[in-house]
């Protein structure tokens, strides 16, 4: 079995060459106070004929798979990743995770996703969806067996015995304990999240896939919605009444796109882009509706993402806040806010 590895040592060479190869299916970024030249990205391969196997790890990175990024560069592949060292944010398609050594977590990269990490080491099995077990194809996105749980420590266990025996395994040898792997992974991952059961979803988390990969157009509404889950209109929104009605949940979804992409922009984007890619026809309604949610102009939020290094200081904030409900970035915005009202109120009493 035939090992490849990457090339490229630490520095400015390193990063230009992991960015342009992972551009090819994620978004992705470094700190904005991290100097290129201390990038550090390593790793090897080895391919199978229906999976390839990877060990690698480096510095802090960002990396974002968005509704846009999907259309753009579509892919059919899943991953099962064991983070071995290090520690990772991460949100799948709209559901917080923060990652620890021993965790396994399952990614569709049909689905939004995006991962903050300050530095990592992991194992990743990537895979076509199309020839995944059925456990896997559904609803599996973002799911985690724990490094304390037993499922977590023996799925580990295997991965790692993978890595450390592959390149004295034939081919089909190897292929066939990736397949024994997957197969496992499909019978625990979707007992892993008890929210998230095998059984068919709810209206309401259908529709929350459907239209998170149809925000960006601005014809897309409750009409649109209802055909494409194929469901009664007045089905959908008797499912909606507790969230106000499908058109005001559909705004609070497009606005809260609208705040992640601002703060993945670290505060770069514009906000008529803003307004754009997330459905809004006018930069008048999208500013409106978004000072009304956040009781701030989009311009302001903007500028203190800005300030605050964007998505940088939003990992540690979200670190630190692991295990309360609200670590988003609307939970963040509403902190820095408030942060940023004391400060103003301390320099005023300080002037008088």
């Amino acid at each position: 079995m035939r090992r490849i590895v990457w090339p490229f040592p630490p520095g400015v060479e390193c990063y230009a060459a992991w960015k342009a190869a992972i551009s090819r299916m994620l978004d992705c970024a470094i700190p904005p106070d991290t100097d290129p030249a201390l990038f550090d990205f390593h790793g090897h391969t080895w391919q199978l004929p229906e999976a390839f196997v990877q060990v690698n790890g480096g510095s802090a990175v960002s990396m974002v798979r968005s509704p846009s990024v999907i259309a753009d560069r579509p892919i059919s592949q899943m991953s099962l990743y064991l983070l071995t060292s290090g520690s990772v944010v991460a949100e799948y398609d709209g559901r917080e995770r923060t990652h620890s050594p021993g965790d396994i977590v399952a990614v569709d990269y049909s689905l939004p996703y995006e991962s903050h990490t300050p530095g990592y080491e992991g194992m990743t099995i990537t895979f076509d969806r199309a020839f995944a077990p059925a456990g896997l194809q559904d609803h599996s996105h973002g799911m985690v067996l724990s490094a304390d749980s037993g499922a977590g420590r023996f799925l580990g266990a295997q991965i790692r015995s993978l890595v450390d025996h592959i390149e004295g395994l034939s081919v089909d040898q190897a292929q066939s304990a990736v397949d024994g792997i997957l197969r496992f992974a499909a019978t625990t991952l979707p007992a892993a999240t008890p929210r998230r059961k095998q059984a068919a979803a709810s209206v309401v988390d259908r529709a929350q896939r459907l239209a998170r990969r149809r925000l960006s157009d601005p014809d897309f509404g409750p009409e649109q919605l209802a055909i494409a889950m194929g469901v009664s209109r007045s089905k959908l929104f008797r499912s909606f009444e507790p969230h106000g009605g499908v058109q005001r949940w559909l705004l609070g979804e497009r606005l809260m796109a609208s705040l992640q992409s601002a703060v993945r922009s670290m505060g770069n984007l514009k906000v008529a882009a803003l307004a754009r890619q997330h459905g809004f026809r006018s930069e008048a309604h999208f500013s409106r509706a978004f000072r009304k949610r956040y009781q701030v102009s989009p311009s302001s939020a903007l500028d203190l993402i800005a300030r605050s290094q964007g998505s940088t200081l939003y990992l540690s904030w979200a670190k630190k806040n692991a295990k309360a409900e609200a670590s988003t970035p609307e939970a963040w915005l509403a902190a820095a806010l408030a942060q940023e009202h004391e400060r103003a109120a301390r320099d005023c009493r300080a002037s008088l």
